[in-house]
């Protein structure tokens, strides 16, 4: 490939990084090694593939747009390098559980995320965590905020918690719109995510447990307003005395929304209505069936 087009209209939502320095600084963090497998999602026109080609065990780059895909595979001539492999592949779709059994080994991530990608890649980062040594990714500001933010932070919600009982989220460092082309509305942050693994037997049932997220996204659904409001809105086939019951049993204050609590009291409130709602349900079968 030669030189990009001017004005090349960007089709899937893509604000690329130019600043070199920047770049420098997220694979500098990374420390990649000659024993590492990476991979890299969206490299765009190149500004971290430069960085990381050669210097790993194994380099795997998805790329979705064909314009891009062919774009690095002439800008790299990839053919001289062992172990890189690019395809041109929607990152929603890809099998990172599969790739990761085929290399024997867990995979580093990096990858300057499109924005409107952001929620869904994540939701599929947690159902395939297994696959992952650790993911740093660049997301909207706000959005990264959502994901790291703990009790009595404005930003917390279900997402909050879903990504805490799963992975360890350090915030390594912000970046402005200034530092892409074409320049976003909002500036960004670099994330470093590594997946969690629990001893604690009612942390591996929420991880676990579709109920959990099911739970949580109830529970938020009036965020602002506090639990003795919020738990009405939700679980209908739980009677208002009951809900009441559980959340004062574990101490938790009603008084308090729902952003409020940790992570620990959002996971023993839903095993408590999980236990309930099935004991409700074996014995609604029980006197059906005579």
């Amino acid at each position: 490939m030669g030189k990009l087009p001017k004005n090349r209209k960007v089709i899937y939502g893509q604000n690329f990084l130019i600043n070199k320095e920047i770049a420098r600084n997220i694979i500098d963090s990374c420390n990649f090694s000659f024993n590492d497998n990476v991979l890299e999602i969206g490299p765009g026109e190149g500004i971290l593939t430069e960085l990381i080609i050669g210097n790993t065990k194994t380099y795997t780059i998805i790329e979705i747009d064909p314009f891009y895909y062919n774009f690095i595979k002439g800008k790299f001539n990839l053919n001289k390098f062992s172990g890189i492999n690019i395809v041109n592949e929607d990152a929603l779709k890809f099998d990172y559980k599969g790739l990761s059994r085929n290399l024997s080994s867990k995979i580093r991530v990096v990858s300057n995320l499109p924005y409107e990608i952001s929620s869904p890649i994540m939701e599929k980062f947690i159902r395939e965590k297994d696959a992952f040594s650790d993911l740093t990714l660049m997301f909207q500001k706000e959005f990264a905020r959502r994901l790291y933010a703990k009790e009595n932070d404005s930003e917390r919600g279900a997402l909050s918690i879903i990504a805490d009982i799963n992975f360890e989220i350090v915030k390594l460092f912000d970046v402005g719109k200034s530092n892409f082309n074409p320049a976003p509305k909002v500036d960004s942050t670099v994330l470093r995510i590594i997946p969690k693994y629990h001893a604690d037997n009612n942390y591996i049932w929420a991880v676990n447990s579709p109920f959990f997220s099911y739970f949580v996204h109830q529970i938020f659904k009036l965020r602002r307003k506090k639990l003795k409001n919020s738990i009405y809105a939700s679980f209908f086939g739980v009677p208002p005395d009951i809900k009441e019951k559980i959340f004062t049993e574990l101490n938790i204050d009603l008084n308090k929304r729902p952003q409020e609590l940790t992570t620990t009291e959002f996971i023993k409130a839903a095993k408590k209505y999980d236990d309930y709602l099935k004991i409700a349900e074996k014995r609604y079968n029980n006197n059906i069936n005579g």
